[in-house]
């Protein structure tokens, strides 16, 4: 088993990201970590047949996990998090199609010895105070949300905010095993009726169960870092920050950039209002199972 892999999710129309993804991964992966490719069923046969890259391991998602959720956001979390299963590595790097590394990159960049991943555990200041400058709202911020639905279905105590992002995420299989097979499991839950839980109240994020769950049992020293990546989480923030977009001086802070897949304003809408959706099923669904109950 070896210490640390790298692990793609994507699908077919994030090809051209995916393929600038590989390219940069090639030209910088000095110590050659193993690729990982996890691929929707449906798009798998074209990817393997446009495959150059024989030092790639492509895998059907199928392959990982049969995840029940068909919500594609909320789907991907599902896959990424079950890759602990296929008993290949004891930590990896999971990273999407809109990134790309601009810099060399080792495995010492992200393991502590051959045992222990890095943890992205900060206050997040800077992306908060971002937040801000493109008027929006810093206290009602994703993360936030989704760390304090979370840190009450796992049961810590404490209250600081801690952000466990941004992607790419470095993760602990062990961590994801104990999780998956000894908490859901006394509670006799499945990773997707969790995701169900917190979906009752905002959407849920898979780099925060990660980190809570760390946080609640230490299943591995955490050596706190901030993110790999430059992430441009909106357009607005781009054209604030542009004129000192300089891929030479970024190298020297960040081993890559990401320039998010969802600047399009009417997908984020669309997100919203299925959210909303969403959120009104499980409830009613809730509903019924108590009446069912109550017959029976």
């Amino acid at each position: 088993m070896t210490d640390i892999v790298i692990l793609i999710k994507t699908y077919q129309k994030d090809y051209k990201a995916y393929t600038k993804l590989i390219d940069s991964i090639s030209k910088f992966n000095v110590d050659d970590i193993p690729v990982y490719v996890a691929i929707n069923d449906e798009d798998y046969d074209f990817f393997k047949t446009e495959n150059q890259n024989n030092n790639l391991n492509l895998l059907k998602d199928s392959d990982i996990y049969n995840c029940s959720i068909k919500d594609a956001w909320r789907y991907q979390q599902v896959i990424k998090s079950k890759f602990y299963l296929l008993n290949v590595c004891k930590n990896y790097l999971c990273i999407d199609s809109d990134s790309e590394f601009i810099t060399p990159f080792r495995k010492s960049d992200f393991l502590f010895d051959e045992n222990t991943p890095y943890t992205i555990i900060h206050e997040s200041k800077s992306f908060l105070e971002m937040i801000n400058n493109i008027k929006l709202d810093s206290d009602t911020v994703f993360f936030k949300s989704a760390l304090q639905t979370t840190r009450k279905l796992i049961g810590n105590k404490h209250t600081k905010i801690w952000d466990y992002g941004p992607s790419p995420y470095l993760w602990s299989c062990l961590v994801w095993k104990d999780f998956n097979e000894n908490f859901l499991s006394s509670k006799n839950m499945t990773f997707e009726d969790f995701m169900n839980q917190i979906d009752l109240e905002t959407p849920p994020s898979e780099t925060v169960i990660y980190g809570e769950y760390l946080l609640k049992t230490n299943l591995i020293p955490i050596y706190p870092i901030e993110g790999f990546f430059k992430v441009y989480h909106y357009k607005k923030q781009f054209s604030i920050e542009k004129r000192f977009y300089n891929i030479e001086k970024l190298k020297k802070v960040y081993l890559g950039v990401i320039f998010q897949s969802n600047w399009d304003n009417k997908s984020i809408v669309i997100k919203y209002l299925k959210r909303k959706i969403r959120k009104v099923k499980l409830i009613y669904s809730k509903i019924k199972n108590l009446f069912v109950s109550d017959k029976n």
